[in-house]
């Protein structure tokens, strides 16, 4: 069924653009664009050479990169390892690395994602990446992987669109780009999140849009997703 829905999106982004409209595709990129479980991985290896870990090591011996949700203090806990103290101190360890330039690097593109939207591209679309990471931290490495990972950036018609400030609400963020995306003056043809709540948004915001809700990871808590909203676990075309 994904796969249908994400064919429809190509016919509808040719149909705009044949019509002389300027078709955008709005594409969130942790855990939608990108799998962020390898930047998790690179963190928490690292975080287990420090001496004095060695017991650790062989407690998570058997984890897989795979194996990290939404969080690595959440993986560890569900199997019984650590207790608070050791949490406290591998998340100030994660946060320090997890949100940089050099980090971003480890993240991997979402199976068909990057020939996805690239296909987009070559119909005519906008390409509107919407992501919740920083100017002054992030940018760099996430152009870096954009190009590594084989999506479009610098062939136009591609927007990387960054929080400002690393403090900025996710919420008041994803609002203000809902405007900027407007700015262009063009057609919403889809839109792609990971998080219901954002998707949620980008449906009241352009309801005659196909938004889709990627089955990959979300934040704890989170709002259910509209049942409008198109699941889709990747963005295979077959």
């Amino acid at each position: 069924m994904g796969s249908v829905r994400l064919r429809e999106v190509l016919s509808r982004i040719g149909d705009v653009s044949a019509s002389g409209r300027l078709p955008v595709a709005v594409f969130d990129l942790d855990s939608t664009l990108f799998t962020t479980a390898p930047r998790n991985w690179a963190i928490l290896q690292e975080f287990l050479k420090a001496p004095g870990r060695e017991a650790l090591s062989k407690q998570v011996a058997a984890l897989r990169a795979e194996d990290i949700g939404w969080n690595i203090q959440d993986c560890l806990r569900e199997r019984g390892i650590g207790d608070a103290a050791l949490w406290n101190e591998l998340r100030r360890f994660w946060s320090d690395r997890f949100f940089t330039d050099e980090y971003v690097l480890h993240d991997k593109a979402l199976a068909g994602a990057a020939a996805f939207v690239t296909a987009c591209h070559s119909r005519g679309a906008l390409i509107y990446y919407l992501t919740g990471r920083h100017v002054g931290g992030m940018e760099v490495g996430t152009v870096a992987a954009l190009r590594s990972e084989h999506f479009p950036f610098w062939r136009g018609r591609c927007v990387l669109h960054l929080k400002p400030s690393f403090e900025m609400a996710d919420a008041a963020f994803k609002d203000d780009a809902v405007a900027d995306v407007r700015s262009y003056r063009g057609e919403v043809v889809a839109s792609f999140e990971n998080e219901p709540g954002n998707a949620n948004m980008f449906l009241r915001a352009f309801p005659g849009a196909l938004h889709f809700l990627l089955t990959t990871v979300h934040s704890p808590n989170a709002e259910p997703g509209d049942p409008a909203l198109i699941r889709s676990a990747d963005f295979l075309l077959e």
